[in-house]
Order: structure tokens, then C-alpha cells, then sequence
């Protein structure tokens, strides 16, 4: 009977052994899971930094920052005209300038650009007409034409029908579409001047010798 109740001791033992085995093992995984999660929160404000940047093959300067293009921008533009009276009644000497008032320079070939100017007398009809190519190349603010016309006899009447004098720049019609912006006007609004009747009969009867228009 000793021996049996000793026997059943043993067995019962031997399970709460067990049992308490298994809870401290137990408890020993919870406690290394706690950790292993504690070690993966950083402090709150903590920065993590990036890794190293290891170099790449140095490329040329061309590749790492393309050259673009600028654009022209160029403006042929009418800065005056001067009528100047002759040594005889009703003759008349005409001058003008053309300048690129553009910020670029103006390049463009021998025969794609030019400036037209008429004279009218008013009374009878007949016209004095000059063109005159301008030039192919100007830097910005540079003169494209100087022009100073002959003497021009019975050039305006200076009673009642004065005249008028027309000058305008004109473009080859395929100038827009060569494939080159340094020879597209950039304001087609200074590109005439005309003198009308009443500034022409103004200058034929005053007393001056020479007077300019301006745009």
C-alpha cells in the first residue's frame, strides 16, 4: 500500500514537473518575442540614416547637363525718315534707316529680306519707288540699311495735293518655315512708316530744309 501511494506521488508529480517545464518555457518565448519587437521600435525623434552611396560611372559634363538651344530673338524695325529739301522748288532727297531692335543677332541669307520705299506726288500721280535689300546679318541694336535717295525732282506739290511716302520691309514668303528663328521678325508692327498728306504739305510749305519721322 506504501508502495503504491508513492508510486501515484511520483506520476502526480511528475505531470506538475512537466507542466511547470512547459509554463517556464512558455514565459521564455514571450519574454525573447517582447524583446526581439522592443528592439525593432526605435525611440520616437530617432532618424534613420541612409546607407552609403556607392559612385557610378562619372559621365561627361554633355550628358549630365544637355545644351538647349535659345531662341532668337530679333525685330527689323524703321527707326527714321528724313526728307530733305534740294537746291530747286519741289525737289526732294529721301533717307532712311532700318535697325535690328532685337535682344539677338539677325542672320539670314543675301535675299530673304528687304525695303521698299514709294514717293507720291500727290498731284501728278507719279511715283519714286527704291528697294533695297537689307542686310543679312546684324548684331541686336545694329543697323541693317542706310539709305539716302537722289534728288527728286517735282517730288510732292506743295499747294493743295502734297503726297505721301510709304517704306516697309518685306519678307521672302518661306522665310517662317527655312528652319531658322534668327531671321523671324519678332513684331511686325514697327515694320512700316508712311508719311501722310498733311505732314507732307506741312514740311513742302514750312521753312525748314530737313525734317524726320519716327515711328
Amino acid at each position: 500500500m506504501v508502495r503504491r501511494a508513492g508510486e501515484i506521488c511520483e506520476m502526480v508529480m511528475g505531470r506538475d514537473m512537466r507542466k511547470f517545464i512547459f509554463v517556464i518555457a512558455g514565459a521564455a518565448f514571450l519574454a525573447f518575442a517582447g524583446g526581439a519587437s522592443a528592439q525593432q521600435r526605435l525611440p520616437q525623434g530617432t532618424q534613420v540614416l541612409p546607407g552609403p552611396i556607392l559612385p557610378g560611372p562619372r559621365l561627361p559634363p554633355e550628358v549630365l547637363t544637355p545644351t538647349i538651344p535659345s531662341a532668337c530673338q530679333v525685330d527689323p524695325a524703321i527707326r527714321s525718315v528724313t526728307l530733305t529739301k534740294g537746291s530747286r522748288p519741289l525737289q526732294v532727297r529721301i533717307s532712311y534707316e532700318i535697325v535690328n531692335a532685337g535682344r539677338s543677332t539677325w542672320t539670314s541669307g543675301a535675299n530673304q529680306q528687304g525695303a521698299n520705299l514709294v514717293a507720291r506726288n500727290g498731284n501728278t500721280g507719279r511715283d519714286f519707288t527704291s528697294y533695297q535689300r537689307l542686310a543679312a546679318r546684324a548684331a541686336a541694336g545694329g543697323s541693317m540699311l542706310r539709305f539716302t535717295s537722289p534728288m527728286i525732282d517735282n517730288a510732292f506739290d506743295n499747294f493743295e495735293f502734297g503726297g505721301h511716302v510709304d517704306l516697309t520691309i518685306g519678307y521672302d514668303p518661306d522665310i517662317l518655315i527655312d528652319g531658322n528663328n534668327c531671321n523671324d521678325d519678332s513684331n511686325n508692327g514697327n515694320n512700316r512708316l508712311r508719311i501722310e498728306n498733311a505732314e507732307i504739305l506741312g514740311f513742302m510749305r514750312g521753312t525748314a530744309r530737313s525734317q524726320t519721322f519716327r515711328p
